[in-house]
């Protein structure tokens, strides 16, 4: 019996034994499993920064956001391989590599692989463990506005009417005449200061030291270039011009002194975030316009119509474009963001204008997230169309806010319809700031404008893109029933909905 006793304690020191190192084994994993999720933590944080750094360079330099990607990860602590020596494996893909998990062109997929030393796992063979994350980040530039070609307003030396001009208001402008970011006061001023002490408080202060680089204020444009040879960028009546009011030469207005706005126009290098001038851009070209008398020659009215414009030879008509800064402006491909802005030097006035650029590879030029225009149409001639943004396909599913500030100053019954790319309208739901006006769920987005009722107020659009194609052409328009002769200034925005850079997987 005592012998029994022996043996059966025997075997159960052994089962404990065996017990106990399976307990210990089973710690050890869980010590070296857990050191492995914190390690998959911290790779996946080293992939999503990669694809946020690479991202902003897609779609139209992919070699650039390759390295960027890799740089990325290296200074998060994953060196590459290939690149720098590493020990880790970064592979960034875009949407021409072949098997890449991104879905549109201005996604970017990073993988990020490191081996992993264990501490325990390695007496069962497993060191290291290599532990793989991967990200997908998106990048959405601000919608273009305005145009869809190398014009932004009209062109009255070749006869090209898109019932538009650009528009900036002197700095102490009332907010109340159609320029919501430019004019600094909520009326009209009296001197250098607002009348009493009323500030818009949505302007945009301006900076002007005479140094382009530091520069804030205005308005920007995009100058889109695919192919950079011999880039030009003209102005066509940039100075405000006192005594000015001709339909077909801009139409400028002068308010409170007698001198008018002095207005800047400063062209940036290509960027891949054209909205922020201070990260990387370097002013290649700078146009300050003095404000001048209306010249001699436009003042000659032969056949009493008021359309000075027709007076003018052929040759005063072409020298009305100007050339910012003859010369080279080359600088590659790229957004060129242009600044347009007038300086705090207490001067009122409307000074309109427009922009045209060329190079050898068909560049384009359009609002950047938000524009400030002036249209002086004649609507007994129907239906005034104006391109109000290119929106993607790839932005299905999202949502476009559009924003008219003014909209529709004219007498009379009228109003705008928003049209889809395909000539639809869409339903959309509106609000206003109004309290008359508060806005509506409309099934076909046509909003009455009728008696200046969105004098001084904005109105806000939005349109659900749940099942949106376009296919070639996917400019979105606004169509104006305007009843009769109409001079408005209004300032227009269009954004999709969300963050421009945000990871997707």
């Amino acid at each position: 019996m005592d012998r029994l006793r022996e043996e059966q304690q025997g075997a159960a020191l052994i089962i404990f034994a065996l017990m106990l190192t399976v307990l210990i084994a089973m710690a050890a994993f869980m010590v070296d499993l857990g050191w492995l999720f914190y390690q998959g933590i911290e790779v996946q944080h080293g992939a999503d920064a990669a694809a946020l750094a690479g991202v902003i360079y897609e779609p139209d330099r992919p070699a650039v956001a390759k390295n960027a990607a890799v740089a990325a990860a290296m200074e998060n602590g994953y060196r590459d391989s290939t690149a720098y020596g590493g020990s880790a494996t970064v592979t960034p893909c875009d949407y021409v590599d072949l098997g890449c998990s991104v879905e549109n062109q201005h996604q970017l997929s990073v993988t990020v692989s490191q081996p992993v030393g264990t501490f325990f796992m390695r007496f069962f063979g497993l060191n290291p463990v290599t532990v793989t994350k991967n990200a997908v980040a998106e990048y959405v530039l601000p919608l273009p506005l305005g145009s869809p070609d190398n014009r932004f307003g009209n062109d009255p030396a070749n006869n090209d009417f898109p019932n538009f001009w650009g528009n900036i208001h002197g700095y102490f402008t009332g907010k109340g005449m159609g320029d919501r970011y430019s004019s600094q006061c909520l009326n009209w001023a009296s001197g250098a200061s607002c009348s009493g002490g009323a500030f818009n408080p949505e302007a945009r202060p301006t900076v002007w030291t005479g140094d382009p680089a530091t520069a804030t204020g205005g308005y920007l444009y995009g100058v889109d270039v695919d192919d950079s040879t011999n880039l030009t960028v003209e102005v066509f009546d940039g100075q405000f011009n006192r005594g000015g009011g001709d339909p077909v030469l801009t139409g400028d207005q002068e308010r409170g002194t007698a001198f008018g706005p002095t207005t800047v126009f400063i062209l940036y290098s290509p960027d891949p975030t054209p909205l922020d001038t201070f990260d990387g851009n370097t002013p290649i070209c700078t146009v300050v316009y003095s404000p001048q008398d209306w010249p001699a020659a436009w003042t000659v009215d032969g056949d009493g119509d008021g359309d000075y414009w027709d007076e003018l030879t052929p040759l005063e008509k072409a020298g009305i474009w100007d050339s910012m800064c003859p010369g080279s402006l080359d600088q590659g491909p790229g957004i060129y963001p242009l600044r347009v802005f007038v300086i705090n030097d207490g001067e009122e006035g409307l000074n309109r204008w427009s922009l045209r650029t060329s190079s050898t590879g068909s560049p384009r030029i359009y609002g950047l997230g938000d524009m400030a225009i002036y249209s002086n149409v004649d609507g007994a001639l129907g239906n005034t169309v104006f391109y109000l943004a290119e929106v993607e396909e790839i932005h299905a599913g999202k949502s476009l806010v559009i924003d008219l500030w003014d909209p529709g100053d004219a007498s009379g019954n009228h109003s705008l319809r928003i049209k889809d790319p395909n000539g639809a309208t869409p339903p959309c739901v509106w609000t206003s700031t109004n309290p008359a006006y508060p806005g509506g769920t409309l099934a076909s987005c046509d909003i009455p404008t009728s008696s200046a009722r969105f004098n001084n107020y904005n109105v806000q659009i939005r349109v659900d893109l749940a099942a949106y194609t376009c296919g070639a052409d996917c400019w979105w328009k606004i169509d104006y029933n305007y009843p009769g002769q109409t001079n408005d200034t209004t300032t227009w925005s269009a954004r999709i909905e969300g963050n421009p850079v945000k990871l997707v997987k």
